[in-house]
């Protein structure tokens, strides 16, 4: 999961590349016909959003509550989720900090730019939170142009 980290960062990042990789995980998710909502941000500034048909405001609140994890601990939300459970912390995947509610289950990614360093969030939710990330993941290969394994 790390090693996806570092794999995946922008030299730059704005609305264009946002829109370009949003429509490119759209594509993905409908091809595998599976209905999911996504969200790509960049600063907390919300540049791509969609909610595909047979989504629901339960989902948006879940890509709200991941990003809340990416934005707090600079990795993905399944990257914290696997920490957790490897440091027998369960039961804390879900909690509340002051007036945010995390969610340390996949789907969140963090959108990492080459000498900034975690800039935004590349979030999708509808699926189980493995095939979220995985679905973040393989929209990423595709537009890095990597190889799917």
């Amino acid at each position: 999961l790390l090693q996806q980290e570092q794999d995946f960062q922008f030299l730059a990042f704005d609305s264009t590349i946002a829109l370009e990789l949003g429509l490119l995980i759209l594509k993905n998710a409908q091809q595998k016909g599976i209905p999911v909502v996504i969200s790509i941000t960049l600063n907390t500034h919300l540049l791509f959003h969609y909610s595909m048909p047979g989504t629901s405001p339960a989902d948006v609140e879940w890509v709200q509550r991941k990003n809340n994890v990416v934005n707090q601990f600079y990795h993905s939300s399944l990257y914290v989720s696997e920490y957790l459970k490897q440091n027998k912390k369960l039961g804390a995947e879900t909690y509340l900090v002051g007036d945010k509610d995390f969610v340390a289950y996949g789907g969140a990614f963090p959108l990492i730019v080459k000498g900034v360093g975690v800039a935004g969030t590349i979030t999708v939710s509808g699926l189980s939170h493995v095939e979220d990330h995985e679905l973040v993941v393989l929209s990423l290969k595709d537009f890095f142009g990597m190889e799917k394994e």
